[in-house]
């Protein structure tokens, strides 16, 4: 039995459950980033939904990603083991259909029929995977980054996340593949279809906790026009070894849609011996946050100036909002879309 109808079949059972639903089955999808459609079968006929499969608990930055989804593929349909309040609201309010395994949904189809249940618990909690460590989301990323990694050796792969033991290397992998997002075929591993974006979304979930850790600190510019800061902080980065454009910084180089008043600046050896010779000056709340590199994959990008597309997306969907959500969408569809391609 195919592993994906499996992991699907428990939604059934709460689809069914709908006063309005007699039937739900799955159909095989036209477009090339859904992975399944819902034939949902009502009084009034049959309905067919695109629908995103989550294994794990939803985070603001996968949902953001959910919604943009949404806004490409009208009356997309959301399965996740728990959607709480706050994204179910959010989920209502773009307009997104879900159905999670507490029996909690939002489902509408066309104008006749319409279901919404928020509030009810799991019998059974799922854990929530926030132990990822700084290593492995160094060679979570690298697979992210450069699907073709899953086919290198253990050691490649560890010296593409840069700085990180081919222990650690083969951990992830072996992480990927007990969960179905890696597959094993004579003896190689290959993505599984949908698991590039099953591990998209355990990067989101991990950044904000993660990335933390690659901060070097925040900081405050005498500047609040951004044409003004770069324009005094270009010649001092230059100065000081490579870097890169993140955030709003690197959508408005890659897109010219966004630029936003964070200033997010990712250094290849980034310390605060080298932040001090910036003029910025220390500050918690402050509008420019000095970062780390995550691994050497992180400098690979279509324009030189920025970080790599992947980091910019996450970036973007971490300041919650509209507008940055916006331009993370743009920045998906012409630079990451082609990656879930099952390598």
């Amino acid at each position: 039995m195919d592993s994906r109808f499996v992991q699907i079949r428990p939604y059934f059972v709460q689809l069914r459950r709908l006063p309005f639903v007699k039937k739900a089955r799955l159909v095989p999808s036209v477009t090339a980033d859904i992975d399944e459609m819902i034939a949902l079968t009502t009084a009034s006929g049959e309905v067919e939904l695109p629908v995103e499969l989550k294994l794990s608990h939803l985070s603001r930055e996968v949902a953001e990603r959910l919604v943009h989804v949404g806004q490409r593929h009208p009356g997309l349909l959301v399965l996740a083991p728990l959607v709480g309040a706050e994204l179910g609201e959010l989920f209502v309010r773009e307009k997104i259909n879900f159905v999670d395994l507490a029996g909690n949904c939002h489902l509408r189809i066309g104008e006749q029929f319409l279901a919404y249940v928020q509030g009810r618990r799991p019998l059974i909690r799922t854990p929530a995977d926030r132990g990822m460590r700084a290593p492995a989301f160094k060679v979570l990323f690298a697979l992210l980054a450069n699907p073709e990694l899953v086919h290198a050796t253990t050691r490649a792969l560890a010296e593409a996340a840069g700085s990180v033991s081919p222990q650690t290397a083969a951990d992830m992998r072996a992480k990927l593949l007990a969960s179905g997002t890696l597959l094993k075929s004579r003896g190689n591993l290959r993505w599984a279809r949908g698991g590039w974006k099953q591990a998209l979304d355990m990067f989101l979930f991990a950044f904000p906790h993660i990335v933390s850790g690659f901060m070097v600190g925040r900081f405050r510019s005498k500047h609040q026009d951004a044409k003004q800061l770069e324009a005094e902080l270009i010649p001092r980065l230059n100065a000081m070894g490579e870097w890169r454009w993140g955030g709003g910084a690197a959508a408005q180089r890659l897109t010219k849609y966004y630029r936003g008043d964070r200033t997010i600046i990712y250094l290849r050896d980034g310390s605060m011996t080298l932040a001090q010779k910036l003029p910025l000056v220390p500050d918690p709340d402050g509008n420019v946050a000095l970062m780390r590199a995550i691994g050497p994959l992180a400098f690979e990008s279509p324009n030189p100036e920025v970080v790599h597309p992947l980091l910019v997306y996450a970036d973007l969907l971490n300041e919650a909002h509209d507008r940055a959500r916006e331009a993370g969408a743009e920045i998906f569809q012409r630079y990451l879309s082609t990656h879930d391609s099952g390598i």
